[in-house]
């Protein structure tokens, strides 16, 4: 079954559920008034079964949904990877403008100066990843690059009078 049918699946079961919930709560409320002494003992015996089964209920929406979390697996995180620092400055990066294809890629990116942005953008001219450039601190960001041609780093956050300017060319793939 498709991923996006065993969502749909979910949803409706859970919205059929939550439904049927309300009708019950909804039928509840039509018996007649009690007295709270006689409700009370029932309503503390009934809280721990409520806490146990919402417990069981998130631990196992945990469980369906731990494969699909957007975290490095530890195979992904051995990898070997390319650690490159990044110095922003008015109205440059000093980088390196060349690198490969298929390897992870971890940029350290810091300024001199000022806040920059720092937007990677593909061949088509697609933002695909971007962090922020302070003084006296370093952001890390984790690329890698899928396709060979030419990508622009541009600066993403207003930094001065050539701020439009403030772009670099780097080379993924190809020879140096």
């Amino acid at each position: 079954m498709a991923l996006a049918m065993r969502l749909l699946l979910m949803f409706l079961v859970l919205a059929t559920l939550a439904i049927a919930i309300f009708i019950a709560v909804a039928l509840s409320t039509r018996l007649p008034a009690q007295e709270q002494s006689d409700v009370q003992h029932r309503g503390y015996a009934i809280r721990g079964k409520w806490f146990a089964a919402i417990t069981l209920f998130l631990l196992a929406g945990f469980a369906a949904t731990l494969p699909f979390f957007p975290y490095p697996s530890a195979a992904a995180v051995l990898k070997p990877s390319l650690r490159v620092p990044v110095i922003a400055e008015q109205y440059a990066f000093i980088m390196p403008s060349h690198f490969p294809v298929n390897q992870r890629i971890i940029f350290a990116v810091t300024s001199r100066d000022v806040n920059h942005g720092f937007g990677v953008y593909d061949p088509q001219g697609h933002l695909i990843a971007q962090v922020q450039a302070m003084p006296d601190y370093v952001n890390y960001l984790e690329v890698t690059f899928r396709q060979p041609g030419r990508y622009t780093i541009r600066c993403l956050e207003y930094c001065g009078i050539g701020h439009a300017m403030m772009e670099k060319t780097i080379t993924v793939g190809g020879s140096r």
